[in-house]
């Protein structure tokens, strides 16, 4: 028996990493007015018969937050949190919007009103700080201890203010349980911005991103709201310095900036124009902040709508030929070798006629690539597959949505 056990516990130990490692994956989605949760072991409904406006999950995986679709003329409405563990939903007691998980804690931060708040989810039961009033936008940092605020351009009789950031310092407030929060001006940023031809009235800073080493703040500068729809300025704040860099006319997308893994390289889809009237002019561009150095990896002809990293030399990309209207637009996975340059192809996987495969995202925890695959119909699939392609399986049906847990 004793020699039975030992053999049992080597062969344990022995066994490949593919089935002892293995990471369990994890997705929130929304079907049929549906929120679905997604898991190894399959499908669970959450809520029935909701609309939601936007979906997230806490850093660990264990919260999921969402807001209902906007019904109040203030733009706010119904925030929710369901505790993976437990099977528990909550709504939260304040309405708001933009909801954005802290990066090390059971923490989110929202807006209700321009008032920043922070809810703590030590306990089931949340606690809601207000922290200040008058913000447009806002961040963490990458170390989960302050936010970043900004406050849009106001318009006075002799022209327009100036946008401008702030530090709002949460872990003071935390740890002093003060009523006034202490809040350090930051930056103020000027206006015009200018680049080369392009010049962009400084409207509103938005759509933050630090990062990995928490030195430079990749975010958008917009002007008045039709003409952001159209053309604004990605720009990168250079923390120790505190000075803003220019580099290049982007769309309003947050999801279209993204920082290498480890590096300080920013990627990012820019181009002007908006999609409503055709894909064209949108270039999957890769730069070094200091110095300032780019390259566009786009062929002509084409077009970028959708991208990842896989690592920091690497990126999976949705690309298309250049449209003149915007559907329907076919676009395939491509990988991007960034250090040597090639794409073109190099097709991830062979995207079926009539259709597109959308919204590529890297799942690190266990190496593979998921996107979205659009039929003729409208009828959206999930897929995944190994980061070479292999092994194509699909995942989900009919999704209109859906949010990775990426951890």
């Amino acid at each position: 028996m004793k020699k039975m056990w030992i053999t049992l516990v080597l062969l344990i130990f022995l066994l490949p990493d593919s089935i002892l490692a293995e990471t369990p994956i994890k997705a929130a989605f929304i079907r049929d007015q549906g929120l679905w949760l997604y898991k190894d072991d399959g499908e669970v409904l959450l809520q029935e018969n909701i609309s939601i406006s936007n979906l997230s999950w806490s850093f660990d995986g264990q919260w999921l937050a969402f807001e209902t679709t906007v019904t109040e003329a203030n733009g706010e409405s119904d925030i929710w949190l369901y505790h993976v563990p437990s099977n528990k939903h909550t709504k939260l007691k304040m309405k708001g919007n933009s909801i954005m998980w802290s990066p090390t804690g059971p923490t989110f931060a929202f807006l209700s009103d321009s008032i920043l708040s922070v809810v703590e989810l030590s306990s089931m039961n949340p606690v809601i700080h207000q922290l200040t009033g008058g913000v447009s936008h806002f961040s963490w940092d990458t170390e989960g201890k302050n936010l970043i605020a900004s406050a849009s351009a106001m318009l006075f009789p002799d022209g327009w203010s100036h946008p401008r950031l702030y530090v709002v310092n949460w872990m003071l407030e935390k740890k002093k349980q003060e009523l006034d929060v202490k809040v350090d001006p930051l930056y103020t940023i000027s206006s015009p911005l200018n680049l080369d031809d392009l010049s962009i009235i400084s409207i509103e800073a938005e759509k933050f991103n630090w990062s990995k080493d928490g030195k430079l703040l990749a975010f958008i500068v917009s002007p008045t709201a039709s003409w952001s729809a159209d053309s604004n300025m990605l720009s990168v704040f250079v923390n120790e310095n505190k000075i803003l860099i220019p580099l290049g006319e982007i769309l309003r997308k947050k999801e279209w900036i993204k920082w290498a893994p480890t590096k300080p390289l920013l990627a990012s889809i820019q181009g002007g124009g908006r999609l409503t009237t055709g894909v064209k002019n949108k270039k999957l561009t890769v730069q070094s902040i200091l110095p300032n150095q780019k390259k566009v990896f786009t062929p002509v002809g084409c077009a970028d709508i959708d991208f990842d990293w896989i690592d920091d030399n690497t990126i999976v990309v949705a690309r298309g030929l250049e449209a003149d209207k915007p559907a329907p637009f076919y676009s395939s996975l491509y990988i991007v070798n960034t250090k040597d340059g090639t794409s073109s192809e190099k097709r991830l996987v062979k995207t079926p006629d009539g259709s597109s495969d959308e919204n590529p995202i890297f799942l690190k925890n266990r190496n593979l690539i998921s996107w979205i695959r659009k039929d003729s119909n409208g009828w959206n699939t999930v897929w995944i597959s190994k980061t070479d392609g292999s092994e194509q399986q699909k995942l989900i049906d009919g999704v209109e949505r859906v949010v990775w847990f990426t951890e």
